[in-house]
Formats: C-alpha cells, sequence, structure tokens
C-alpha cells in the first residue's frame, strides 16, 4: 500500500460513508468522517501516520483518529478504507 492512486475512492468502512480526498503518490489529506471540519492527512507507509490503528491521523478540530485499513486496487481505480474512533473527552 505506498502508492494511492489520484483519483482514489475514499470511504469509513463500518458506514460506507464516502469522504472527500485529495490523494498523491502515498498521501491522503481526508475529509475528517467526523466533524467534516479539517483535512487530516494519511501516509500510507508503515510507521507513518495514518498507516495503522497504532499511528492514527488525528483530526486537529474534533480529535477522531483516522486509520488507513484496507485498500483494494483495480487498474482504474482503487478504493481505500479507513476505520475512525472518536475522541473522548
Amino acid at each position: 500500500m505506498a502508492k494511492i492512486k489520484e483519483h482514489a475512492v475514499v470511504r469509513v468502512e463500518a458506514s460506507g460513508q464516502v469522504v472527500r480526498a485529495d490523494c498523491f503518490g502515498n498521501n491522503a489529506a481526508v475529509e475528517c468522517p467526523a466533524c467534516l471540519h479539517y483535512p487530516v492527512l494519511l501516509i500510507a507507509r508503515r510507521n507513518q501516520r495514518g498507516a495503522s490503528s497504532a499511528n492514527p491521523g488525528k483530526c486537529r478540530h474534533c480529535g477522531a483518529r483516522i486509520h488507513i485499513t484496507d485498500d483494494v486496487a483495480q487498474d482504474e481505480f482503487q478504493i481505500l478504507n479507513l476505520a475512525v474512533q472518536l475522541a473522548t473527552r
């Protein structure tokens, strides 16, 4: 999962909600699925922000923790699945 296609579909795995995203190379800036407020940067490389539940990306507005769970790549499209954990206060 080192390369994300520019026109990848990014969705929340549990709900199927599609979120806006700007993908390039191994980076994806995704709209926070919890608050739809700030973009959250995810890097599809081992031990990087957003690559696993141990290293999630974090929304600066609501504190939701987001990471890539898997991707389904075909010739013309790619679907990136995300897991979201809401912040507890």
